[in-house]
């Protein structure tokens, strides 16, 4: 009879503590910003593989619908982005940014396990000072304090490809030799 007693209150509280960690309450999350690289979870965690010389295949896992994390290099810290809102594609904001360092403004979650979610509002790309060619058209030499002068006197870059330059894609849409 004691054992059925304690096997019973055992079951109660087992189940208590089910229905307190399923309980459909929301979760808040904390306001954070936070500094990384945004990588391709598949091939990242399984083969390794980062950088901008794997972006072509992470912008094609994003096609198949991989999800995509930030991974702060600094901290040795992945966090899983998500959207902020429903029905809203969680690859959205950070598309153009696929193997590059960004900032994301949002809201921190610690998931069941540890696991860390940030909820992406904001995703600014991390601009670098060590890059004067950074412009849009960077070997486009307009104006003599153009930081880019030396390289397009080296490198002249012919007239019809002047405003040809994706600084997105780094490329000139094969416009240009």
């Amino acid at each position: 009879m004691r054992t059925a007693v304690r096997l019973i209150l055992l079951q109660m509280v087992a189940f208590g503590l089910g229905m307190a960690t399923v309980s459909g309450e929301a979760a808040t999350g904390k306001p954070v910003t936070v500094t990384g690289r945004v990588v391709d979870n598949v091939c990242w965690l399984t083969m390794g593989l980062i950088g901008e010389s794997h972006r072509e295949c992470a912008i094609g896992c994003d096609k198949a619908g991989v999800r995509m994390a930030l991974l702060d290099e600094k901290a040795n810290v992945l966090y899983t982005l998500m959207a902020d809102k429903p029905f809203v594609d969680p690859n959205a904001l950070i598309r153009p940014h696929f193997e590059r360092v960004v900032t994301v403004k949002g809201d921190l979650y610690t998931a069941p396990g540890g696991q860390l979610v940030l909820a992406a509002k904001d995703v600014s790309a991390k601009t670098s000072a060590a890059n004067p060619c950074a412009a849009k058209n960077p070997c486009a030499a307009k104006v003599a304090t153009n930081p880019c002068a030396m390289k397009a006197a080296k490198n002249p870059v012919p007239a019809h490809c002047a405003g040809a330059w994706d600084s997105v894609k780094g490329s000139n849409f094969g416009a240009c030799p």
